[in-house]
């Protein structure tokens, strides 16, 4: 064995492998094989245990590849399929098979309803079906194809409705994450408030897309608590896309206080307790199904639901201001009663500016203090602020407040407004450019609003100060030497840095503080040209003599 090895080297023992089949796909690329000479034309060599085919001729050329042999054709060949189409909805007479979505308020727990599906030959003319309709079992397979294509996407959303698909969202989210299943739930058992958030986080966004698809539609009903599933027990109702949130009023009663839940529907005022439905999720009046304007409405109506309206003894009247009613004052309109109410018109608010970042931009948001309490453009119009046993509400100065994003918008072309948050954005490049930041920092100082938010900042750390330039020059027989001090209110930078910083083109340098320091554009005319021709020493730069008009 090492006598071959030594004598033939390492793939010797690859060469004497019967290779012979891999040889021959190998040698067909040119219509050779291994009966044929092979002497002087090719060789193979081995890499890795593996052949590989050497052309040593090079007359030889490739053939061309064989055409691949195809089955004859036969006279019981097979036909080549053809999809066909999904059949259209099919409308006779005006008359088609419709869709009906029906909110069954037979539930034994929260929400108090499920969502059902109900299909039946239904004139499209006047949108009603015609005679009974048949419940569909969500459960199991149901044939869709004589629905139109906006049914068919509405069976799909009903199904994500079902307790099915609740459940797994609890099972997945809840504090039982992986046992929700198993826990059996007792009829009138009342489920935690943690889980009816969860329920309501779920249903609600999906809830909230149907009534966007269907208000309008005719095919929607509700089955009344205690009535049985039947065709004449069905209730024709409208959704509607006017998404209501709860409106609170404290009214004065006798030697107590009261706090009612509203609904402001149609521009009218009803009281929660007017719900024609057993569900907070849902408000039913008149015909039409409403649904919250957002999940966390939910929750605040279904206190009402459970408790009626909450009574406000005027012993505890103060602690219950702070702790429950101011606090929906941020979110809900709430309506006091005359004689708790002192109102404030007119008044001038004071003015800051907050600095945040958002990627590679800068936001300037205006905040407006009345009386100590701060909002921005996009909060309510007034402000409810206790004021011993009284309510003192605020109505915001918005002309003042326009003035002023009007003026701080003047200050650059490239501001971009952010609607959603009430403030503006700027380029953190466009910052920099053509002492911008000073002369927004200028403008504010004059405009006597104080700016926060500096060491928040990340990327955009400014230091607000100037750069102060000292230069002491002594000679020597043909250089100068230039002590250069630059400084930045209390920090100082170091020349190194300086001629880095114009070495990257950059027009501010890092201080060591964590803050940028800014080199105003007339700095930069001012001094660049001596950093670049003097030869940098720690603190000083030393100049040829013929560089002395620099200084």
């Amino acid at each position: 064995f090492l006598q071959l090895l030594n004598a033939h080297g390492a793939n010797y023992f690859d060469s004497i492998r019967n290779m012979d089949k891999e040889k021959n796909k190998l040698l067909q690329i040119y219509g050779y094989s291994l009966q044929d000479d092979l002497d002087g034309k090719f060789e193979f060599i081995y890499k890795e245990g593996k052949p590989f085919l050497k052309l040593l001729d090079s007359s030889i050329k490739r053939v061309a590849a064989p055409a691949p042999v195809t089955a004859p054709a036969y006279a019981y060949q097979n036909a080549p399929v053809v999809e066909e189409a999904a059949p259209a909805p099919v409308v006779v007479n005006g008359k088609a098979t419709r869709l009906g979505i029906v909110f069954n308020f037979n539930a034994k727990t929260y929400p108090g309803f499920v969502v059902d599906t109900v299909q039946a030959e239904a004139d499209e003319a006047t949108g009603k079906f015609l005679g009974k309709t048949e419940k569909l079992d969500l459960t199991k397979f149901v044939n869709t194809a004589a629905f139109t294509e906006a049914d068919k996407q509405l069976f799909q959303q009903v199904r994500k409705l079902q307790d099915v698909e609740v459940n797994k969202y609890l099972n997945r989210n809840s504090p039982f994450s992986g046992i929700w299943e198993n826990i059996i739930q007792t009829e009138g058992d009342d489920l935690p408030e943690e889980t009816k958030a969860l329920i309501t986080e779920y249903l609600h966004p999906k809830l909230k897309k149907v009534f966007e698809e269907q208000a309008g539609e005719s095919y929607a009903f509700v089955l009344p608590k205690g009535k049985a599933f039947k065709t004449a027990q069905l209730t024709h109702v409208e959704l509607s896309d006017d998404f209501i949130s709860p409106v609170f009023k404290v009214v004065a009663n006798g030697e107590h206080y009261e706090m009612v839940c509203m609904v402001k529907v149609q521009g009218e005022l009803l009281p929660f307790s007017q719900n024609e439905s057993n569900s907070s999720l849902l408000f039913l009046s008149d015909g039409m199904v409403y649904l919250w304007k957002k999940a966390e409405d939910v929750l605040q109506a279904e206190k009402f639901i459970q408790e009626g309206n909450i009574e406000l003894s005027k012993a505890d009247w103060k602690e219950k201001l702070h702790k429950v009613i101011l606090p929906l004052t941020r979110e809900y309109q709430v309506e006091f009663d005359k004689s708790l109410v002192t109102e404030i018109k007119d008044t001038v608010p004071e003015v800051k500016l907050m600095l945040q970042e958002k990627g590679d931009y800068l936001l300037f948001q205006p905040v407006f203090s009345y009386a100590g309490f701060e909002t921005r453009l996009t909060d309510k119009a007034t402000i409810s602020i206790p004021d011993g046993d009284r309510i003192l509400v605020i109505h915001r100065n918005t002309e003042a407040e326009q003035a002023f994003l009007t003026k701080l918008d003047t200050l650059h072309t490239m501001f971009v407004t952010q609607v959603e948050s009430g403030s503006l954005a700027l380029r953190g490049a466009d910052v920099l450019r053509n002492n911008w930041f000073f002369l927004f920092v200028d403008a504010m100082k004059e405009m006597k609003v104080p700016v926060f938010g500096f060491e928040a900042l990340k990327n955009f750390r400014f230091n607000t100060a100037r750069p102060t330039t000292h230069i002491h020059v002594s000679s020597g027989l043909d250089w100068f030497d230039a002590k250069v001090e630059i400084e930045f209110g209390k920090e100082r930078v170091g020349i190194a840095d300086i001629k880095k910083a114009l070495a990257g083109k950059q027009s501010f340098v890092q201080l060591g503080d964590g803050t940028l320091g800014i080199l105003p554009d007339e700095w930069l005319k001012k001094y660049a040209l001596l950093f670049k021709v003097g030869d940098g020493r720690t603190d000083k730069l030393r100049l040829s003599k013929y560089h002395m008009s620099v200084i």
